[in-house]
């Protein structure tokens, strides 16, 4: 739950971070793993069928991972067929939420030790 209009509560900042963080981390490595052909299109099949099965969740969060698989499934088989600039969208997204989660986390420690 967050404080007030902006500020996120230390749980939720920490929380966001490992997440944003790994999901980076992730994304960097599906760049790398779909470069190789027969993996490419299983990885991105896998994420699509996670992502639609995520869309029927019963909660908002369910849905929004559902979203974010089912993109990643696409976007992983599109760059499979050498659809636009993918594998640079990939590493620039994926460099995005690694940055993003480590500004987080940075806040989350941060508040922490002001605490104690």
């Amino acid at each position: 739950m967050a404080n007030s209009g902006t500020e996120l509560a230390p749980a939720e900042r920490g929380t966001r971070g490992f997440i944003s963080a790994g999901a980076g981390i992730g994304l960097l490595g599906l760049n790398a793993l779909i470069s190789i052909p027969v993996v490419g299109w299983v990885i991105g099949g896998g994420l699509a069928l996670l992502g639609v099965l995520g869309l029927g969740g019963g909660t908002k969060t369910d849905r929004t991972y559902g979203t974010v698989a089912l993109v990643a499934g696409a976007a992983t088989i599109l760059a499979q067929l050498h659809v636009g600039p993918l594998h640079f969208a990939l590493g620039v997204g994926g460099i995005g939420l690694l940055a993003y989660g480590a500004f987080n986390l940075i806040k989350f420690f941060r508040g922490l030790r002001d605490k104690s």
